[in-house]
């Protein structure tokens, strides 16, 4: 994936107070300015800790301030734990969405190796910034690191 392409048309699962629902990717992103915030995994030290605090805090003033219509975040793990994560969370702006079956992880190509973690395939640490099903931006992460797709750093970069 890369910038100018459209997102695939997949139907993932949404994760929310409301339940656990089918998504369609460009059925609900459709003339929408969307945020994907993409991590590795539910729980895991970096993603639980340091990556999305800040975003569950901060999702309403980066709406509004970068006139975004959504935030989603996507992981590989499935709706069950998606759910958990979510409630640990507390009440937040940030719809959850389950890749269970990696489909968006292979049309996507955004794929880092996780086996010496044995978490086997995952979503590379990234950020996409969608406007009506085109990608606008496309902000991954090196390996180990969480500097271009940290709060901050998206807030200086979008």
């Amino acid at each position: 994936m890369k910038e100018g392409d459209l997102i695939p048309d997949i139907t993932l699962r949404s994760v929310s107070a409301e339940g656990t629902k089918n998504f369609g990717l460009h059925d609900n992103f459709k003339l929408k300015r969307t945020m994907i915030i993409c991590v590795p995994g539910a729980f895991t030290s970096t993603c639980h800790i340091q990556h999305l605090p800040p975003f569950i805090k901060g999702a309403k003033k980066l709406m509004s301030e970068k006139q975004i219509d959504q935030i989603c975040c996507m992981t590989t793990n499935d709706p069950y734990v998606l759910d958990l994560w979510r409630k640990d969370f507390g009440k937040s702006e940030i719809l959850f969405l389950s890749d269970g079956n990696n489909e968006f992880l292979k049309s996507s190509q955004l794929i880092r190796n996780h086996e010496k973690s044995f978490m086997g395939q995952r979503l590379i640490r990234s950020i996409i910034l969608i406007n009506n099903l085109k990608v606008e931006k496309l902000i991954c992460d090196e390996p180990g690191e969480l500097k271009k797709t940290s709060y901050e750093a998206i807030l200086d970069s979008i």
